[in-house]
């Protein structure tokens, strides 16, 4: 029987590959400069994915790519109004709709509605989804970040 930590590591590992492009296609430019704000979330980002909280690696995802949007605007001189919506940011800067579906399932997860998009039971009922939700949700910051192919929809992992 494996420890717990050994799940954590193992996902740990699966992080850093995404994030370094290994096994996902070659980089369009390795040496993007990713700011210290997004930087700060990524290692958020990292951990509860490591963890196994699969809902909060979904929110913390797109918390990434905006983060990562509205400093490349600033560092390239454009003013970018902070309350602007994320979904008209990422349309703005040209992102797939894949991205969009990523903040719709976010938004799912942040918003009370009724009947509930999210409950207790789903973290037993439901883990291996959620578990395949939160590794696309980490694809798509790498290619967001770091460019490369975008995945074409949540598959099964190890």
């Amino acid at each position: 029987m494996k420890a717990a930590g050994d799940e954590s590591e193992v996902r740990t590992r699966w992080f850093a590959d995404v994030m370094a492009g290994r096994g996902a296609g070659e980089r369009r430019d390795p040496a993007v400069a990713v700011g210290d704000h997004t930087q700060a979330l990524l290692v958020e980002l990292e951990t509860v994915f490591g963890a196994g909280a699969w809902v909060a690696t979904v929110i913390l995802a797109v918390a990434v790519i905006e983060a990562h949007l509205r400093e490349q605007a600033m560092a390239s001189g454009r003013a970018v109004d902070p309350y602007l919506n994320a979904g008209t940011l990422f349309a703005e800067a040209g992102l797939d709709e894949r991205f969009d579906l990523l903040r719709r399932a976010r938004n799912r997860a942040l918003h009370v509605s009724d009947p509930p998009t999210l409950t207790v039971d789903m973290h037993w009922f439901e883990a291996e989804r959620l578990e395949t939700e939160a590794r696309y949700a980490v694809r798509l910051v790498a290619a967001a970040l770091y460019g490369g192919d975008l995945p074409e929809e949540p598959e099964e992992e190890e």
